[in-house]
Order: structure tokens, then sequence, then C-alpha cells
């Protein structure tokens, strides 16, 4: 597996590549456990799939501030139905592909959604973003 090109973006965990052929997340993850001496999950995505998040808009023109959970996989459609079916007040979720975006509807401390809600109902582990940040990496790295 040779990488190259690598850097990391913002500190949090964010890493962009060039590969020559496409690495298998899994592989990744063994030589980070190796490397490092404990399990770090890998949410591998394309330039071409950043870039598509970056630019998707699932709210329209509603404003708020809005977040992306990265997904391992896309997640079983029962369960989306039952993730969709947790939100309360302004909030607003949205489910495409492997991603599950967040509009805030008001002061993240008046939210009723929670991460750990999108983990339990999925049955799969998230990273979260900004879009913001989606969108600068996309911008610095991948247009």
């Amino acid at each position: 597996m040779a990488l190259t090109n690598v850097d990391t973006f913002i500190a949090s965990g964010n890493v962009i590549f060039d590969a020559g052929m496409p690495p298998r997340p899994d592989e990744i993850e063994a030589a980070l456990e190796v490397e490092f001496g404990f399990a770090i999950p890998i949410y591998l995505r394309t330039a071409a799939e950043v870039i598509a998040v970056a630019d998707l808009r699932p709210f329209g023109d509603s404003e708020g501030p809005v977040e992306v959970s990265f997904l391992p996989a896309a997640p079983d459609p029962e369960a989306v139905d039952e993730l969709l079916a947790t939100i309360r007040g302004t909030d607003q979720l949205a489910v495409v592909g492997a991603e599950v975006y967040w509009l805030l509807g008001g002061p993240r401390g008046e939210s009723t959604h929670q991460e750990a809600t999108v983990v339990k109902i999925l049955g799969m582990p998230t990273t979260r973003r900004s879009i913001r940040t989606v969108q600068r990496i996309a911008d610095r790295y991948l247009r």
C-alpha cells in the first residue's frame, strides 16, 4: 500500500493522501494499529465522494450549521427510518449514502440530537465533522 502526498488537516483526524490503487480501510487500520499500538477506525472517502458531501444541500436553503457523520457503510433503510423518527424540535436529519447530515435548528445546547443515538440505532460507529470543514478540505485539496 503506497500512500503519497500525505497531509493532515486541522489535527482532528482528517488525513488526505494520494494512492495508486484505492487502499482498503482495513489495510490502513492494520498499519495504524501496528504503528501506534491501538485500533483507529477509518472512514475512507475518495476525492469525488468528499466533493459530493461538501456540495450536497440536503436541507435546501435552510439556515443553520450543518454537521456530517461519516459511517463505514450505508445503513439499513429500516434503521434510517428509526433514526429520523428521533428528531424533535427544529433540528433536521438526512441520511444520504454513508453519511448522516444534521442541521442544527438552534443552539447546540438546546438540541435533542445525540451522536450516541446515531451509533446505537444504526449499529455502527461514526466520525463527525462540520460541513465547513468538509468544504475546506474539498477546496484546499480536491478541486
